[in-house]
């Protein structure tokens, strides 16, 4: 892997060969007559990198290398080395001092306000990178990359709205649709849900709805809304369709899900059970998920889930070797209830303790269900572990 050392001797001569290049057409046309001064220049340039005096030697080839079109991709070198060192004022240096430059073709002017606005964005100075970058949305060029730019500042600060009409000018350039603008409506709903204004909330949730991604989001906080106003059934509906469309989600869902049938009326608790037994009959496999959520979301009133959570006790292999499994299974059915109860609430802070979601795209773990990882920055890829660490019990 390139070293530090490894970009700055690369830099450097980048440096040295631009200098080569005009020192070599310099002197054909002045007769092979070396402008004065250049060598001494030269040789206390090189006789620094040798003694490992690097930042001295770039601020002298940073002197020697006069701007013109053969020695301008040096200094955008130069400043990029600078970024990538961290020295992010060295780099500021170096483009401020290409922008003041009159001879700059259009081109070029582009190039070294993308690499200042580079330099600001690494140097944490949003509104400035976020200026020059809009000064090229309509550039030849760098418009793509200056709008990708723009939608990363937009996503770190939360400007939901900014971050809607860059991506849709992304899109007209390069005619693809993202998911991102379905989730950028969502943070709008979900900032609207939270401060009460449940009108402005469901237009967002609307434009949302229109791509098959934003749609799972928009049920979710559709079904929250509901459920806030004590319309049950509706809030019952969306919650259910969140399960059918990712059965990931069904820890995340079932404890609202069961709190909307208990309010429903008398029998609400009967019609959840049932629901849920349906699940279980239609997808065997689903038990363990039911399991999972019921013994996180403590959903012990629940007959058909109290019975999946002793199932799930009783067959797994890890808790066979830490609890007679063999004496629960034989002890009457109130003291079996009590000791599996108290398994689950040893299983649940053993949840609760470590990360319930995960990152499919790069790994990053979280407590709570984000939309957006803070890790490698994508959408829609942080899902529910569904799962306890049991092998943490074992010695």
């Amino acid at each position: 892997m390139p070293t530090e050392a490894t970009f700055v001797l690369a830099a450097i001569l980048i440096v040295f060969a631009g200098l080569g290049w005009a020192y070599d057409r310099l002197s054909r046309e002045r007769d092979n007559a070396p402008p004065p001064g250049i060598n001494a220049d030269y040789f206390r340039g090189l006789n620094l990198v040798l003694n490992r005096k690097t930042d001295e030697a770039l601020e002298l080839f940073i002197q020697l290398a006069k701007v013109d079109d053969e020695t301008l991709e040096t200094h955008f070198a130069l400043g990029h080395l600078f970024r990538r060192r961290g020295e992010v004022d060295r780099a500021i240096r170096v483009h401020q001092n290409l922008l003041a430059r009159p001879s700059l073709s259009e081109a070029q002017r582009h190039q070294a306000l993308f690499a200042l606005a580079e330099d600001y964005l690494g140097a944490g100075l949003f509104d400035r990178a976020e200026t020059l970058f809009s000064e090229l949305k309509s550039s030849e060029t760098l418009a793509q990359q200056a709008l990708e730019k723009l939608i990363d500042i937009y996503e770190r600060e939360k400007e939901w709205e900014k971050a809607i009409e860059a991506q849709h000018l992304l899109e007209r350039r390069t005619g693809e649709r993202s998911p991102r603008v379905s989730h950028y409506h969502c943070e709008l709903a979900e900032e609207a849900r939270l401060r009460g204004d449940t009108a402005a909330a469901r237009e967002q949730l609307r434009h949302a709805a229109s791509t098959e991604s934003g749609r799972l989001r928009a049920s979710l906080i559709g079904a929250a809304i509901a459920k806030s106003e004590q319309r049950h059934a509706e809030a019952i509906k969306l919650y259910e369709q969140v399960i059918e469309s990712d059965r990931r989600l069904i820890a995340e869902v079932l404890p609202d899900l069961l709190e909307c049938h208990e309010r429903a009326g008398p029998s609400g608790i009967e019609r959840f059970d049932a629901y849920v037994a349906r699940l279980a009959e239609k997808q065997p496999e689903l038990e363990r998920e039911l399991a999972y959520a019921a013994i996180v979301g403590e959903l012990v009133q629940s007959k058909t889930l109290a019975r999946c959570i002793e199932s799930f006790v009783l067959s797994n292999e890890i808790l066979a070797n830490l609890v007679d499994v063999d004496e629960l299974r034989g002890a009457d059915p109130a003291r079996r209830e009590r000791a599996v109860r108290r398994i689950a609430t040893a299983l649940r802070r053993l949840a609760l303790a470590s990360a319930r979601y995960r990152c499919t795209n790069c790994g990053y773990s979280s407590r709570r269900l984000i939309w957006h990882c803070p890790s490698c920055k994508q959408w829609e890829t942080v899902r529910p572990i569904q799962g306890i660490n049991l092998e943490a019990l074992v010695p």
